[in-house]
């Protein structure tokens, strides 16, 4: 999932002052990390600074469990850098600036998109049955693989009777959300996937992540709860005219990896977000309320970020201090090389995890650093990311998706991934096998 996805109302207010810097912030780690990845000669660090100075304006907006694991993780990352320093190593000091900046500032700016919205669908009855069903399962799944969260509560608010949801409705768009993960360029796991597995191209993962999302798809419809049977299930009526957003970004971002090669692909989708929302709205809405709407989303959903912007940036001390503490030592793997086999059972113990409330960010950072002095393929690392995120956090009972919608429609995030064991057993044993398939194509087996 996009790490998106909390809702706003469990966080402390800030004050319009520290709200105005913060997006001021924001807005300046969004041009510096796109500029640096474009090649222009600015350095990341800039950037780096943005997002820090950000992170510390929104502290008081975080709630008491998100500043306990940010400090956790910083405490964590600044011990293993004293310990690396005791022992001789040389750290890569930079990290700290600069390990996630880059993902960052694409979150950031694939916010945009938010404003162009997923079109209406009037006052249209809502479809039942089976297909009605499909329609829900394709809306979320490719309108959430580029608005992201936002794209849930649209559908849950539309297909809600009486502000509740049915089982089969909450596991349908959850699900369906995730599972996206695997091949948006517009998620926060593909931007993690390329920091974390250095190499890995966008194209390939895409490439990749789309056959195995084809099948998962057809399994959500096969193992959902039982009220989603004898035509009772009430969907979303999806419109052809609301898939010309996703259409338009795949073409910008296609043409962006084959016309700049020298850019980086978070580069690549940053910019292609910018683009597409600031057109939009200065030619829906004119070039005086255009701006005022593009302004106002930065003062309003920028700081909103504060959750995630926090997590990604003790991960990244985390990741840096991991790294300094295993640099010039190989440590200890229970493999002796990294292929299908050995990915699938690192991708089990990552789900595993994920089950009982770890975020899939610090398994990776883990993974990431862990299997380092394997020189794993790229890709295949890459994969293993991708799908940890999207079954993963089905079981996570701690995932955004989940407990926002535990605290709109009163359901229960413990019930919610629990009931997607069975699902998500299925679709670990799946992306096993595509997991051999990739390293058939990539000639390791």
């Amino acid at each position: 999932m996009s790490v998106r996805g909390v809702s706003d109302a469990h966080l402390h207010p800030l004050s319009r002052p520290r709200a105005v810097l913060a997006a001021w912030l924001m807005a300046g780690l969004v041009l510096l990390a796109f500029a640096h990845g474009a090649r222009t000669g600015l350095p990341a660090w800039p950037a780096g600074v943005a997002a820090w100075g950000a992170g510390v304006a929104l502290w008081p907006r975080l709630d008491a469990g998100q500043r306990r694991f940010a400090l956790i993780l910083c405490g964590l990352g600044m011990l293993a850098l004293g310990v690396a320093v005791w022992r001789g190593g040389r750290p890569a000091w930079s990290g700290l600036l600069t390990q996630n900046t880059a993902l960052l500032g694409m979150l950031a700016a694939v916010s945009f998109l938010q404003l162009v919205g997923v079109g209406k669908d009037g006052e249209r009855p809502l479809p039942r049955g089976r297909r009605a069903l499909w329609q829900t399962l394709a809306g979320v799944h490719v309108l959430g693989a580029v608005i992201n969260m936002s794209v849930v509560f649209i559908i849950a608010e539309r297909i809600a009777r009486d502000g509740r949801l049915s089982a089969a409705q909450a596991a349908l768009l959850a699900r369906g959300f995730l599972l996206a993960a695997l091949w948006s360029p517009f998620f926060g796991a593909m931007a993690v996937a390329l920091t974390y597995a250095p190499g890995a191209r966008l194209e390939e993962l895409v490439l990749a992540g789309v056959p195995l999302a084809v099948t998962l798809l057809w399994l959500i419809t096969r193992t959902l709860p039982a009220d989603a049977d004898a035509g009772g299930f009430v969907g979303f009526p999806m419109r052809a005219s609301s898939l010309w957003l996703p259409l338009a970004l795949t073409a910008m971002v296609s043409a962006g990896l084959a016309w700049l090669p020298g850019w980086s692909s978070l580069a690549v989708i940053s910019g292609s977000a910018l683009m597409i929302s600031v057109v939009s709205m200065l030619v829906a809405r004119g070039p005086v309320d255009g701006v005022e709407r593009l302004a106002a989303h930065a003062l309003r959903r920028l700081p909103a970020m504060s959750g995630e912007l926090m997590l990604f940036l003790s991960a990244g001390v985390f990741a840096t201090g991991l790294q300094a503490l295993m640099q010039g030592d190989a440590g200890w793997t229970p493999f002796e090389r990294f292929g299908p086999v050995e990915a699938a059972l690192v991708l089990g113990a990552m789900v595993a995890l994920a089950a009982i409330g770890v975020h899939t960010v610090i398994t990776i950072v883990i993974a990431s650093t862990w299997l380092a002095p394997l020189s794993p393929d790229p890709m295949l690392l890459a994969q293993i990311f991708l799908m940890a995120w999207s079954i993963g956090l089905a079981l996570n009972p701690m995932a955004g998706v989940h407990l926002s919608l535990q605290g709109r429609f009163g359901l229960s995030a413990v019930g919610l991934a629990r009931g997607n064991l069975r699902y998500c057993l299925a679709s670990y044993v799946l992306a096993s096998l595509w997991l051999v398939a990739v390293g058939a194509w990539r000639g390791i087996l």
